[in-house]
């Protein structure tokens, strides 16, 4: 028989789970292999791996990512509680072993040391648990440890352990207690009832019936006084007996939970699937109907550790709501998740040409032609920093006018205009063009621009001013050879005549220059020619017998066209020179009247 001092009553649940893992950490946290449970034997040899993981923990949080570091110092202070609660717990019985547990934390136990030898595979990987795979695996470990231990705490939730070195007993502390009771009840009474046989001679005075008699009195108060003092015998009656124990750990095993909802935040239109981790959630391989906000919500895949649920469809509105598993003859389970919707994204920008005309709608060549143009932003962004252009004739960017647009707001429009004179009739295509240079994102780019055909009339003939001003001649022969030439110069110009001089002539020399100063001013109508004609004389004296009155020293005729803007500029042209010989000089202006 075990000493009662060896007892222990009332274990702390959560410090015997993660003491274990502890245990299972410790080798993972140094690079060596998880610790099997052949190698830690006892409660002492997780109080002492225990230890040395929280020094392990310290130290792998000084090299941890921030992904993980938060993890790992919540690690450390659960761990710090956990060695604390199991010394006050298991200080009289360190001696108890593993293989005196139940088969069902043993098994728990081992599914955690599983997780956590995936968990050191990643690890090896990459120390410092910064790349994404190891921190998946090291997430999706967590969750798998809380759940198990999660098990194991409802397993031995309202139960005691009883034990020594050797053995261990898990019972239901509802009929541990209870056969405390009647025990004491029953021993109370067997010793009432003994003592008043005795003290009234009822037991039988001699012979083989007194001492039968005795020895159940006796046996009577060794069996009950031992249930009441010494709890190994009480955990005989009960594991002996099953009473209580397996249907209510079955009870407790079957149980649903929630342990963790991912996502916990649901965003309307965007999250597809939420995943329910937790423990039996599928108690006697019975589906929950699920409900998030009121609205049910289809599962896709189920299990006792994880139910997907579909929320590609979910339109409950924004804000925390319940997530609800609902189970047939039991509780229904809760967890809390936040559903949002998502703000809506403006509409980009939206250009449109709303209105492109021409006026006049056949203008005349070389009149001015005027487009005005409307646009509108019928996106939900403003649109900056864009162009509006008119090709007045749509393949030739050459004369392509642009205005520039530094900011339409959503639903605004904006009128422009652009003037041009068309140089040539006929017929053309004619373009204008929001955004030519892509400044601006927009929903549609289909529809930036629009074309017109225009018919360019053409123009009715021009008249312009023409003016000819004769400045001077050059007289290279005067023509007469014994004294000096009297010269006179006959004008014909578009029609209208002149002489210099006005009257009589001019005496010069060969090689004399004279001013002239005559100015023809004539109305020419676009498309007629220009005729310049000027006749020189030399006039003999009257009478002369041996001369000719008059010598001939040539002409000068030129014609000027309009479309050489009738000869405008500077000339100076030379005569035919037949007898005498000259050079006139002469200047042309010409300016459209119309």
């Amino acid at each position: 028989m075990l000493s009662t001092r060896r007892f222990t009553v009332a274990v702390p649940v959560t410090a015997v789970r993660l003491v274990l893992v502890a245990a299972l950490l410790l080798p993972l946290l140094t690079g060596g292999q998880p610790a099997r449970a052949g190698v830690l034997q006892t409660i002492s040899d997780f109080l002492s791996l225990g230890a040395n993981t929280i020094r392990e923990i310290q130290e792998a949080i000084r090299v941890a990512g921030e992904e993980v570091r938060v993890t790992l110092e919540q690690l450390r202070g659960d761990l710090a509680q956990i060695m604390a609660d199991l010394q006050r717990a298991y200080q009289d019985n360190l001696n108890i072993t593993l293989n005196s547990l139940d088969a069902a934390t043993r098994n728990k136990l081992l599914e955690l040391q599983a997780l956590m030898e995936g968990v050191h595979e990643k690890i090896q990987e990459d120390i410092r648990l910064v790349s994404a795979e190891a921190q998946e695996v090291i997430r999706q470990a967590s969750l798998q440890t809380r759940r198990v231990a999660d098990e194991l705490r409802r397993d031995l939730e309202e139960v005691i352990i009883v034990g020594g070195e050797t053995a261990a007993f898990v019972l239901d502390r509802a009929f541990y207690n209870a056969i405390l009771i009647v025990a004491l009840v029953l021993l109370g009474i067997g010793l009432l009832v003994f003592i008043w046989l005795l003290f009234t001679r009822r037991l039988p005075q001699g012979g083989l019936s007194r001492v039968l008699a005795l020895l159940f009195m006796a046996l009577y108060l060794v069996v009950f006084g031992a249930i009441v003092l010494v709890p190994q015998a009480r955990a005989f009656v009960m594991t002996a007996t099953g009473l209580g124990l397996r249907e209510r750990l079955e009870k407790i095993t079957l149980a649903p939970r929630i342990l963790e909802v991912f996502p916990e935040t649901i965003t309307i239109g965007t999250t597809r699937e939420v995943q329910v981790w937790g423990s039996s959630l599928t108690p006697n391989n019975q589906r929950p109907t699920a409900t998030i906000g009121g609205q049910s919500v289809a599962i896709n895949a189920a299990s006792n550790e994880q139910i997907v649920l579909d929320v590609s469809t979910l339109g409950v509105p924004d804000g925390s709501t319940d997530l609800v598993l609902t189970y047939t003859g039991r509780d229904p389970l809760t967890a809390v998740v936040r559903v949002l919707r998502p703000t809506p994204v403006p509409a980009p920008a939206e250009l449109r040409i709303t209105a492109f005309t021409i006026s006049p709608a056949s203008p005349v060549e070389r009149n001015n032609a005027r487009a005005t143009v409307t646009i509108q932003n019928a996106g939900q962004t403003a649109a900056r920093n864009f162009h509006v252009q008119w090709r007045p004739r749509a393949t030739d960017t050459a004369t392509a006018i642009t205005r520039s647009v530094a900011q339409l707001d959503p639903g605004m429009s904006a009128s422009f205009t652009f003037d041009f004179a068309y140089i040539g009739a006929g017929t053309f295509d004619t373009v204008v063009v929001v955004d030519p240079f892509d400044r601006v994102a927009e929903s549609n780019e289909a529809n930036n621009s629009v074309t017109r055909q225009v018919t360019v009339q053409p123009a009715p003939p021009r008249q312009a001013r023409v003016t000819v001003t004769f400045t001077s001649v050059t007289v290279h022969d005067d023509a007469d050879p014994l004294a000096d030439g009297e010269l006179w110069l006959d004008f014909i110009v578009g029609g209208q005549t002149g002489r210099f001089p006005s009257s009589g002539t001019r005496s010069v020399n060969s090689g004399d220059t004279v001013t002239v100063n005559r100015t023809f001013t004539l109305t020419l109508t676009e498309g007629t020619d220009l005729t310049i004609f000027v006749k020189g004389t030399d006039e003999d004296a009257p009478g002369f017998p041996t001369f000719d009155d008059h010598d001939d020293m040539g002409t000068v005729s030129r014609r000027y066209t309009s479309a050489a803007s009738w000869g405008a500029g500077t000339h100076s042209e030379r005569s035919t020179c037949p007898d005498g010989c000259y050079t006139i000089h002469y200047t042309i202006t010409a300016a459209f009247l119309n």
